[in-house]
């Protein structure tokens, strides 16, 4: 206990060490430049930080930025786990949506985002564009996460016809749930940075990305680094929050898996044997598990 306090306390030193050199570049690029118009102090930055806190419009606009950055978030990991639900059930369909996947990787988030705004209003083009950056994404970890499955395990409860619900609940969902969470706040942080800058490419109104570039119009560089402070520490709030969903796996994983280098852990013994050993067990004493006995001639 007391080396687990040590290291929580080293890593915050460390983390406010590196917010400290953050603000020293700042402030020594203020002080070399010496242009309030290009590199606006720290002073003037936090005063239009706190003086937006103030303001109905940018609590609108901040609102309205958030919820298209959930909805969006939602979206594009529901879609990723039907789409890797599919590669995982049928051989071919993982070999099929590969391409769309290094399409959607590759493609300029600035070129989608123009092509978006012929074809849908400054106010949908952002959320599309940040559901096709945050899916690849969702995808790779969800498949990621069902390759490190135990497959050996796996097949053991095909052997004992251990039923599908039973498989897919006591099985795939323990092991492939607490990597996907560990990643959730990653990913929204990733959401809200793709939603902010498309708006502000698509000039959306009632938005963070909309204040954002009016602030470019009119030359008020020290509001545009107050409200990109704001998206700075909107995004570090949730992504600390929501990287914490994974200790709701605590039911099947004992421990969080983080702190285990992403193995599971449960009384000390990991998870896979334990599942093993439950299912043997399981049908030794009259299969609670709902199995049907071991396949003869497997």
């Amino acid at each position: 206990m007391k080396e687990k306090n040590a290291g929580k306390i080293y890593n915050l030193i460390v983390s406010v060490a590196a917010i400290a050199c953050m603000w020293l570049v700042w402030l020594i690029a203020w002080i070399v430049v010496d242009d309030g118009y290009v590199v606006p102090s720290v002073g003037d930055s936090l005063s239009q930080f706190f003086s937006l806190l103030g303001t109905a419009t940018f609590w609108s606009a901040f609102g309205m930025t958030l919820l298209r950055t959930a909805y969006s978030w939602l979206a594009a990991a529901a879609l990723a786990a039907v789409f890797a639900s599919f590669s995982a059930v049928f051989k071919g369909a993982r070999a099929f949506i590969a391409p769309f996947i290094a399409v959607f990787r590759t493609v300029p988030t600035m070129a989608i985002t123009l092509m978006l705004l012929i074809w849908a209003s400054p106010r949908v083009a952002p959320s599309i564009v940040t559901v096709l950056m945050v899916f690849p994404l969702s995808y790779a970890q969800m498949m990621a996460a069902f390759d490190g499955t135990d497959r050996g395990l796996a097949e053991m409860a095909r052997v004992y016809r251990v039923p599908l619900s039973a498989r897919l609940f006591k099985i795939y969902v323990p092991q492939i749930l607490p990597p996907v969470l560990a990643q959730a706040g990653a990913n929204f942080s990733l959401a809200l940075k793709v939603m902010i800058s498309a708006e502000v490419l698509c000039s959306t109104f009632n938005s963070l990305g909309g204040l954002i570039y009016q602030a470019n119009v009119n030359l008020n560089t020290a509001l545009m680094f107050a409200l990109t402070l704001t998206a700075l520490v909107t995004g570090g709030l949730f992504e600390c929050g929501l990287s914490r969903l994974v200790r709701f796996t605590d039911k099947w994983t004992g421990k969080s898996a983080a702190s285990n280098g992403g193995v599971p852990y449960k009384g000390g013994v990991p998870r896979c044997r334990m599942l093993a050993c439950r299912t043997r067990y399981c049908y030794r004493k009259k299969l609670r598990f709902g199995g049907r006995g071991p396949r003869t001639g497997v």
